[in-house]
């Protein structure tokens, strides 16, 4: 692990707000150049809702600037399939498959959910391989949600994720935006993490949270039945990493629960 050790818990004060895995693959043309019917019927039943957006767009829910572009996880047709409360979405592109959620629970929950889509789209289309395997997740801390609104944000975050909020002697009110990242090798597999960090809005009010997005991913080729390894490595590398850029006191305001392994 790049990142120290830390203990695995659920908080009850979650701060995640999306959760993201995107697996890559040669492209297959039989998925732009026909319906995926059997497909659809073998998910309908968790995910009802059907729609064929032609660019899928990530929004960078953190970033506070209104001119910046959106993430994009792929171009051309693509097939959209989604739980009727929305918080699940299934994508099937020519050349991926994406599961993301708003309401994450846990990793076994997502992972049982990426498993049944990715045995599908072996049983249905027999990608080659994977060349990219990315699993990416979204925090938004809101003060005020916390009772800690009086709290810089030098007291919940450590230095190095703090960027400009570590100088003590310039006002936070004095930032409307703030941004800053970094990409860090993971040391297996060719693996990084990309993280975005700072200020974000994460709902139409006016308070200015703090998001750490972290996408952990690599792009060497990998073999169908090692993609679930990797997952499991970049979700253990996740938890490490959110625990290394809080304080001891950020994390008891989330309210830890430890989970046995």
């Amino acid at each position: 692990m790049k990142f120290p050790e830390s203990t695995r818990v659920r908080y009850s004060r979650n701060p995640l707000v999306e959760v993201i895995c995107q697996l890559r693959f040669p492209k297959i043309l039989k998925i732009e150049k026909e319906a995926p019917v059997d497909f659809q019927e073998a998910v309908r039943s968790d995910y009802p809702l059907f729609s064929t957006p032609r660019t899928l767009e990530l929004s960078l829910l953190a970033n506070s600037q209104p001119n910046s572009p959106p993430v994009l996880l792929g171009q051309g047709l693509s097939y959209e399939f989604a739980d009727k409360a929305g918080e699940w979405k299934l994508v099937l592109s020519s050349d991926f498959i994406a599961l993301s959620t708003f309401n994450y629970k846990s990793w076994e929950d997502f992972r049982t959910r990426l498993s049944a889509a990715i045995n599908l789209l072996i049983e249905y289309y027999r990608p080659s391989y994977f060349t990219r395997i990315g699993l990416r997740y979204q925090d938004v801390i809101m003060r005020s949600e916390l009772g800690v609104a009086n709290r810089p944000w030098r007291e919940l975050f450590k230095p190095p994720i703090l960027g400009i909020f570590a100088a003590e002697d310039l006002p936070e009110d004095d930032f409307p935006e703030a941004f800053s990242l970094f990409v860090c090798r993971l040391g297996y597999a060719d693996a990084i993490v990309s993280a975005r960090y700072g200020l974000a809005r994460k709902n139409e009010s006016n308070e200015l949270g703090y998001f750490i997005d972290a996408d952990f991913h690599t792009e060497k080729i990998t073999e169908i039945e090692d993609a679930d390894e990797h997952l499991n490595r970049f979700n253990r590398e996740a938890r490490n990493f959110f625990q290394w850029c809080i304080t001891p006191e950020l994390h008891q305001v989330l309210g830890p629960e430890p989970i046995e392994e």
